[in-house]
Order: C-alpha cells, then sequence, then structure tokens
C-alpha cells in the first residue's frame, strides 16, 4: 500500500546562479543598507550622486542577488555613466541580461570582455551559464574549462562542469569531474552529496561503496561521507551495515536528524518495525514534524498489527500535508483490514484525487473493490492501472486473478496475453499463463507456456506452485523441470 522505506538524500545537482561567483558581502550590513538607499534616492528623485566603482558593484550585486531587474538595470546604467573605462559593469550588464534571458546580447557583451579581460575567470563563468542556459553543453564546458586557467576555486567550477554532465545523463564523466573537485575541496560536502547522487544514476553503488571507504580512510570523522556510505549500503539491500554507518553520522554529529531517519528505514527494511519506530521518533527530536516521517511510523505500526496507532499516525502525515496520498491511502487501507468498505473507498478515493496516476493505488483500490464484491468497480480500477503502467508486472496478475477466481479462465488468459504483448519476456506471466490453461483444460497450450517461461526464469516455477499448490503434483509439469533443468 504504502511505498518502500526511502532514504532522506540532499542533491544538490541545481544550476549555480550568474552571480554565485561575485565576491560575498554582508546583505544585512548597516552600510550597505545606508548604501542602498542613497541610490534609491536618487532614482526616486531624480537626482545625481557619485558612487565609486566598490559601491556601484555591490549595489549591482544587491539587486541581482534578488532578482530586481529594474533597479538592477538602473544601477549598471548609472555605473556606466560614472566609470565609463570600468569592464566590471559590463560583466554585471552580460549578468544582467543573462538574468533576464537576453541569452545572445549577453555572449555579444562577453565576447568584447573576453579581448579586455582575458584573464578573468568570471568572464568564462558567466560565458558557460549562459551556454547552459542555452543548453549548448559542449561550449558551457568549454567554457568552464577555460576558467579554470585562471580561477583559484577550481572545486566549484568541476562542479559546474558534472552538473553539466548530469545534464546529458553521462553520470561516469560527472563523477570524474566531481572527484577532481574533491581533490581541491576535500571539505565540500555538496560534492560528497551529488557523487552519492551520481553513483546511484549510474547504477555503480559497489563502487560507491568503494569510494566513501577509501575517502573515510582519509578523512574518518566526516559525518557527510558516514552518513553517504549509508545511503549506498542501503540502495545494495545491505541494511545491517547501512545502520552501522549512521551510527558513526550520529556519534560525530549527534543532532544529524536525516542519519536517525535512514537507520530507521534500514530497521523497518529488515522489519525490526519497533526500532524502528523508535528511531524515527528521535529523527523527531532534532528537525520540524515531516509527513513522512509519520507515513513510515504508521506503516510500521500497520506491520505490527496496531491499526489504531497506525491510523493515529497516518492521520497526523495528513494534517502535516493535506496533498501526500500516501498517508490517505494508509488511512484507508487500515479501515479496509478493519472491514470499513465506506470509510475505506472514502479515503481511497481522495487519494485518488491527489493522484490519479498511481499505478499502485488503483491495484490496491481494485482488490479492495473485488472483496467487496463491488465487480464493475473492480474492473475498472484494473483497467485504469493497465492504462497508468502498461510495464507494471502486477497489472496483469492482479487483474486475471479476479477472473481465475471467479473460474472465468477464458477473460484470465485473455488479459495475460495482453500483458505478454507488453513484457514479452516477463517469466511469471508465462508461468501464469500455463496455470489458467491447465485450468480451462488446454494442457498442450499450457505446456508449449510453461516451457516458455523455464527458458526465461527457471527458477520461476516455484511462482506457479506458490498460486497453485495442486500443480505441484502435476507429471507433465515435474518432467519439463527436469528436462530444464540447468547442468551447474
Amino acid at each position: 500500500m504504502i511505498p518502500a522505506f526511502e532514504e532522506k538524500t540532499y542533491i544538490c545537482s541545481e544550476f549555480y546562479s550568474l552571480f554565485d561567483m561575485q565576491e560575498e558581502f554582508d546583505p544585512q550590513s548597516g552600510e550597505l543598507d545606508d548604501l542602498v538607499d542613497r541610490f534609491d534616492e536618487m532614482i526616486r528623485h531624480n537626482k545625481m550622486y557619485f558612487f565609486d566603482v566598490e559601491e556601484f558593484e555591490d549595489i549591482i550585486d544587491f539587486y541581482l542577488e534578488r532578482h530586481n531587474s529594474k533597479r538592477a538595470q538602473a544601477a549598471i546604467d548609472h555605473a556606466l555613466r560614472q566609470h565609463p573605462s570600468s569592464s566590471a559593469f559590463l560583466l554585471r550588464k552580460a549578468q544582467y541580461f543573462a538574468d533576464n534571458n537576453k541569452l545572445s546580447r549577453s555572449l555579444e557583451i562577453l565576447q568584447k570582455l573576453e579581448i579586455l579581460e582575458p584573464h578573468n575567470p568570471d568572464v568564462y563563468l558567466t560565458k558557460g551559464a549562459v551556454y547552459s542556459k542555452l543548453k549548448k553543453i559542449n561550449q558551457a564546458v568549454e567554457a568552464y574549462h577555460k576558467a579554470i586557467e585562471y580561477s583559484d576555486e577550481k572545486d566549484d567550477i568541476y562542479t559546474r562542469i558534472a552538473f553539466e554532465y548530469e545534464e546529458l545523463n553521462d553520470y561516469d564523466k560527472a563523477i570524474k569531474y566531481l572527484n577532481k573537485a574533491l581533490e581541491y575541496n576535500p571539505e565540500n560536502q555538496a560534492v560528497l552529496y551529488e557523487l552519492s547522487f551520481c553513483y546511484e544514476l549510474a547504477g555503480r553503488e559497489d563502487e560507491s561503496v568503494d569510494f566513501f571507504l577509501s575517502f573515510l580512510d582519509k578523512y574518518p570523522y566526516s559525518d557527510i561521507a558516514w552518513f553517504n556510505l549509508g545511503i549506498a549500503y542501503s540502495n545494495l539491500g545491505l541494511y545491517e551495515k547501512a545502520i552501522d554507518a549512521y551510527e558513526f553520522v550520529v556519534a560525530i554529529t549527534p543532532d544529524f536528524s536525516s542519519a536517525y531517519f535512514n537507520k530507521a528505514n534500514a530497521l523497518a527494511n529488515l522489519e525490526k518495525y519497533e526500532e524502528a519506530i523508535e528511531m524515527y521518533n528521535e529523527s523527531l527530536q532534532y528537525e520540524e514534524p515531516d509527513a513522512y516521517t509519520y507515513l513510515y511510523i504508521g506503516e510500521c505500526y500497520e506491520k505490527l498489527d496496531n491499526p489504531a496507532k497506525a491510523f493515529e499516525n497516518y492521520r497526523l502525515s495528513s494534517k502535516l500535508n493535506p496533498d501526500l496520498p500516501d498517508a490517505w491511502m494508509g488511512m484507508g487501507s487500515v479501515h479496509d483490514k478493519n472491514g470499513h468498505e465506506v470509510a475505506a473507498v472514502k479515503f481511497y478515493m481522495k487519494a485518488l484525487e491527489l493522484d490519479g496516476e498511481n499505478t499502485e493505488n488503483w491495484l490496491a483500490i481494485g482488490d479492495a473493490y473485488y472483496r467487496y464484491d463491488r465487480m464493475e468497480e473492480a474492473k475498472a480500477a484494473f483497467r485504469k492501472a493497465m492504462e497508468t503502467d502498461p510495464m507494471h508486472p502486477d497489472v496483469w496478475l492482479d487483474y486475471s486473478a479476479m477472473y481465475a477466481e471467479e473460474e472465468a479462465y477464458g477473460e484470465a488468459i485473455d488479459i495475460i496475453i495482453q500483458g505478454i504483448e507488453k513484457q514479452p519476456v516477463n517469466a511469471e506471466l508465462y508461468y501464469r499463463l500455463s496455470g489458467y490453461l491447465l485450468k480451462k483444460g488446454k494442457t498442450k497450450e499450457a505446456l508449449h507456456n510453461f516451457e516458455i517461461a523455464l527458458q526465461l526464469s527457471y527458477e520461476g516455477f516455484q511462482m506457479l506452485f506458490e498460486y497453485y499448490p495442486e500443480l505441484a503434483q502435476n507429471a507433465e509439469l515435474l518432467n519439463l523441470i527436469e528436462l530444464y533443468k540447468p547442468l551447474s
């Protein structure tokens, strides 16, 4: 009913602002406030005050950071009038144009600035950001490489290059450049999170474990590295090792709430639900109440056959996030198990209002309608599940099973055949089809499909016997199982 317990992660793969490259200043400082107020007064009263180059830079950056385009443009224009020889304001103008999606005009200025200031990394950083907006990834990467030649903040630029390759789904290259970033700044926590993310998307979880173990050999007190090692172990289903990693996190940083949350998920995946609940509650000591925390606590209580506590936590989850369909599905599930048909349907339908494309929910509701003997509604729910995700194997298995349980094997066979057309290498569908065919008395066809299934997944024949235990005594099936038995 509820999705598998999922880790909290921190993914920072967002493009840098075009203006992050500017020198940082304190926007709350009284000096800056006075400076901005003085400039605003000049604009309001149409006066002319003098500002030096650094003052104008701070004023312009103040407005650019806040995406106040009108004031930023005014400040740039006044700065260029008072200091026409300062190329710094041309750069700000290029950034202003880029921020307002006037990208060709931005590039025109940047081409001039390359000649005026060929060693200024901010010119190439801005150019790279503009090309990134234009989805010209190769040109963006080229500009960033040029910036590296003249910048001391190489980890920042290598990270930008990694983001470009992420846009291309080239996670191997992204990993390469994130590693380069760490060589220059091993304390860059954002890079560690991004590496974890990229290793996962690249399907290189084993390498992710190796990387973080190696990193921790050099930096054993990096809570972020331990945290991401825990995520890597969880992705591999190594929950005991994940728990050990998360325990190192909280030993280093006792208020690291997400480590408690992820440890709870690992415990839940090990079916240690009482310990998981305790750890979810521990995470709430260090962070604001979270809808997913209460959702997962509710699921743990549901697994422990404590419907009252399950419903209470699902309700808390829905209060924190009324748009979370899983919370409503959870409340519906509790009512369903307690035999409260009307209430269960009410909550299920609320979940569907919020997310009408969730295949798992349609399957759960279809199953509920079938048990309530509301056959037409059950069929409609299963058909909707087929429409939302025809590649979901349970769609065809569950829908056909509804007919098979009514001994309407012809309809069950038709549905499974539709599933095989969508998923021609799904062995379970062939096994189920062979079972239906045997029940229908079509032995030859059944054995043919059983042979196909054995070739696709030999061990899978147990799935058929779990569904129809009596077929485990069928001599013809047993002969085929022996015939296709692997030599090893």
